[in-house]
């Protein structure tokens, strides 16, 4: 009474907070904008609820069977399957049969531990298998639908020999024959028990009664149920079963009538059948008939109600008609007195938590225990389901730290909710110690948490724990098997610790988890930025076995770090170079992909024998083989090597447009413009057309090196070929006439040229506006429209124009941007550091504006006084 008295006094403090963050609960999104009780209120609630769950049994109890549960559950380090015998030996159990049955049942989900212990304790000296024990145990069997083991035990003729029992064997072969659904054996062994003068039990009937309605032996039901009369065993439990046999048959209103019949003489046997009855209606959708027969039955005030109101609530909820809070306790605040299920509030409870309806969670909670609900460990899980969903995480991680003092045992998916709710708070070092918690004591938390957590840990700095998180998981058989979402392997990667992400990838195989292309990517990688090129070649060879297809750049990467990394020995390229060619139909293709890739890693001497393997093999090599090894040649400055292989090719007739191409812009990167106009001119000569690549460079280069006459022929010769100026030469000539005034005098010796093209003309224009030759007509800001009519505009161009802006008159550098933008250039790094300029120019004219200011306004007050 007490417990219900401060219940209800902080249910009113709480109520107003519930109701107010009632809609931010109504989604998981929205669990980061929930309002929390006050710190006080939260403080009490915790206290509250741990000493209702208190209630539930004594912690003694549950300490002793959770750890008999541990030892059934652990596996043997030396193999021995019955070394549980010896430790569950040395606990020194004082076996009950009430003590046996809360074992049975505390472990009834998990078969194997169940029946090992049903075995160990059949075979201690101070214990006696009851039939209580042995019909739990067949209907456990039963209930996970392993009636073959029922039978096979049963038919066994030494199946009870090995067991200590005070159970007779006869009486043993009738229950479980019964319990298996094998009521013709079970009916045989009667039929011998009666012919040797032995009877059953009261017990032994109601079994056997029991299974004959479960199978519909409804004419041998009730020649037993004459036998139970004639022998005074009528009680309760037989008006139970003789209801349930006439709601099996159809028959509503004759049990009904049965039921009705009994409440002046035996209201006990009548709350025993209503609530058979009443799941019989509902099940029917025949609520209002069910609520009126409750009602009518209550009105005696005689009859046990609690079991039938149970029902009753558990068909309205799974019927959805119970869909609010209100609703649940209107129906149940007028049964003072009947006490409802705890199984009932928590299959509300569970349908409220899959809605995120944690309001009335919360209010269905303090009902109970207002009500003095007895919890159970589903109960306790939902509170603490409830307290994760919420955002109430100090408040979840209390429950938890307090599961030894209130007897709490959590389910696979309340340690799922903390472990994520502590890692959305950020608190992955909590989250990680409830994650091992679970796995000591045999719960499997699945591949999505564990890929939050192992994820949180990475992003939050923690890679080595991720990485402990793993081996741990490992080493206890615990590692999901699909975790295409782990970042674990990257993370260790980017740190570094390339050896140890090998290691976690080796156990993910070992454990059967698949590597997927983003994992081998990231090892890869790995052990390219390590020069470790052994190991990325060995890895993307395996990324291949397992049937991914690397990328172009990826191959490219492995081949520049094994050629890196070759120093006299080569066998690790040429392993890798005979897998491919093995591996690939196009050889030549694979042959030119490792020319690219030592080309890469400036080995040109590499690059050289891969490419006169082509011709030593059979194959001819291609125009993209020569490509890429005069482009080998020309990147790593071996400019004479270059020449000579571009000779050769010239002999053979084997040259083409495009390696004139290549030569051309390899040599002006390499500094040698001369050659490159020698061989324009070569190639011009040959009737071929140079790319505008190649007039890019060269107008580029000899702008450069200011031979400025050289470059505006170029351009003359470029325009004249029919091309339009480019955004690159164009920008060129513009950024050097703001450097010099060479452009626009070797432009003005062009007259021929202005008078046949107008845009050229234009551009000369242009070029004097940029050199400070000619006087610009409008405003400079529009100039854009100029230069669009010469060639087409990009932001480079643009920068350009804003830098000539800011130096002529800075405040229109800003209109200028916001024209930039609505023409829908998106301004750069540049930009910003030329607006930054102009933001400087005008603060400082501002400055000596005031201070021109200031001094005039001093010397005018003199001129007063």
């Amino acid at each position: 009474m007490l417990l219900r008295r401060r219940i209800l006094s902080l249910t009113a403090s709480l109520r107003s907070c519930n109701h107010s963050t009632r809609d931010a609960l109504s989604s998981p999104s929205n669990f980061s904008s929930l309002t929390k009780p006050p710190i006080a209120a939260g403080d009490i609630l915790i206290r509250e609820v741990k000493d209702w769950f208190k209630l539930d049994a004594p912690p003694q109890s549950h300490d002793l069977i959770n750890r008999i549960c541990d030892i059934l559950k652990s596996p043997s380090s030396d193999g021995d399957d019955r070394a549980f015998y010896h430790h569950l030996t040395s606990l020194r159990l004082r076996l009950t049969e009430k003590f046996v049955l809360d074992v049975l049942n505390h472990t009834r989900y998990d078969l194997h531990s169940c029946l090992k212990f049903f075995d160990w304790a059949a075979h201690q000296p101070s214990f006696h298998h009851t039939r209580a024990t042995f019909h739990a145990i067949f209907k456990i069997l039963r209930g996970a639908n392993h009636f073959r083991l029922i039978v096979e035990f049963l038919d066994g003729s030494d199946g009870f020999e090995g067991y200590r029992h005070s159970l007779r064997l006869c009486d043993a072969l009738v229950i479980g024959y019964a319990v298996a659904g094998r009521t013709d054996v079970a009916l045989q062994h009667f039929g011998h028990m009666r012919f040797r003068g032995l009877d059953l039990d009261t017990f032994g009937y109601h079994v056997l009664l029991n299974a004959l309605v479960e199978e519909k032996c409804f004419d041998t039901v009730d020649v037993i149920h004459e036998q139970i009369s004639a022998r005074g065993f009528v009680c309760a439990v037989t008006h139970s079963i003789l209801v349930k046999k006439l709601c099996r048959q159809g028959e509503l209103d004759e049990a009904e009538a049965y039921l009705r019949a009994l409440l002046p003489d035996d209201p006990d046997g009548c709350g025993a059948g209503l609530g058979i009855l009443i799941d019989s209606l509902c099940s029917q959708e025949k609520f209002q008939k069910a609520t009126k027969l409750l009602d009518d039955i209550k009105v005696v005030g005689t009859v046990p109600m609690d079991r039938a109101y149970s029902i009753w609530i558990k068909s309205l909820i799974g019927a959805g008609l119970l869909d609010n809070i209100e609703g649940f306790l209107q129906q149940i605040s007028p049964l003072e007195g009947c006490e409802i299920e705890v199984v009932r509030y928590n299959s509300l409870i569970s349908k409220l938590l899959k809605e995120n309806n944690l309001g009335s969670v919360y209010d269905i909670l303090t009902e109970m225990m207002v009500r003095g609900v007895l919890p159970n460990k589903k109960t306790m899980n939902a509170a603490l389901c409830f307290f994760c969903k919420a955002g109430l995480v100090d408040e979840a991680l209390e429950l938890y730290r307090s599961r030894s003092e209130i007897g709490f045992a959590p389910t696979s998916m309340s340690y799922s909710y903390l472990v994520r709710t502590l890692c959305a708070d950020r608190r992955v070092e909590q989250a990680y110690d409830v994650f091992k918690g679970a796995m000591d004591r045999g719960h499997f938390l699945g591949g999505k948490t564990f890929c939050i957590l192992a994820n949180a840990l990475c992003w939050n700095g923690k890679a080595d724990m991720a990485k402990e998180l793993v081996i741990v998981a490992s080493e206890r058989d615990a590692l999901p098997k699909f975790l295409g979402g782990c970042k674990v392997i990257p993370a260790l990667c980017d740190a570094g610790k390339v050896d140890d992400a090998i290691l976690i990838n080796e156990l993910f195989n070992r454990s059967g988890v698949a590597t997927t292309f983003g994992m081998f990517v990231s090892l890869i990688y790995g052990t390219i930025r390590l020069m470790r090129g052994d190991k990325a070649a060995k890895l993307i060879v395996r990324m291949q076995e397992k049937g991914y297809t690397p990328t172009y750049s990826l191959y490219r990467n492995v081949i520049r770090c094994v050629c890196a990394m070759e120093s006299g020995d080569r066998s690790c390229f040429t392993t890798l170079l005979n897998y491919q060619l093995s591996r690939w139909e196009h050889k030549v293709g694979t042959y030119n992909l490792f020319i690219e890739g030592a080309g890469f890693a400036g080995n040109p001497k590499l690059a050289r024998l891969v490419y006169d393997l082509i011709g030593r093999n059979g194959f001819t090599p291609t125009l993209d083989s020569n490509i890429l090894m005069l482009q080998c040649y020309l990147k790593n400055e071996r400019i004479a090597d270059a020449l000579h292989f571009f000779y050769e090719l010239r002999e053979k007739g084997e040259v083409k447009r495009r390696l004139y191409h290549v030569m051309i812009v390899g040599l002006c990167r390499g500094n040698r413009l001369d050659d490159a106009l020698h061989f324009l001119e070569e190639m011009k000569g040959e009737g071929r057309h140079p790319s505008i690549e190649c007039y890019e460079v060269l107008v580029q280069k000899l702008c450069n090196r200011e031979r400025y006459e050289e470059a505006v022929g170029l351009v003359n010769e470029f325009r004249k070929s029919g091309r339009r100026i480019t955004s690159f030469i164009g920008n060129v000539l513009l950024y050097n006439a703001i450097k010099s005034k060479g452009v626009y005098e070797a432009w003005t010796r062009m007259r021929d040229v202005e008078e046949k093209i107008p845009e050229m003309k234009a551009l000369g224009e242009l070029i004097g506006v940029f050199s400070g030759r000619v006087e610009m007509e409008g405003e400079l800001k529009r100039l854009d429209e100029v230069i669009e009519k010469c060639y087409p505009l990009d932001m480079y161009t643009y920068n350009m124009l804003l830098k000539r802006v800011v130096m002529n008159q800075a405040e229109d550098a800003f209109e200028l941007v916001e024209r930039i933008a609505r023409r829908g250039y998106k301004p750069n790094e540049r930009t910003e550091r030329i607006l930054d300029r102009a933001r400087r120019i005008l603060g400082n004219l501002n400055s000596r504006a005031n201070l021109v200011r200031s001094g005039w306004d001093s010397r005018q007050g003199q001129l007063e006084y």
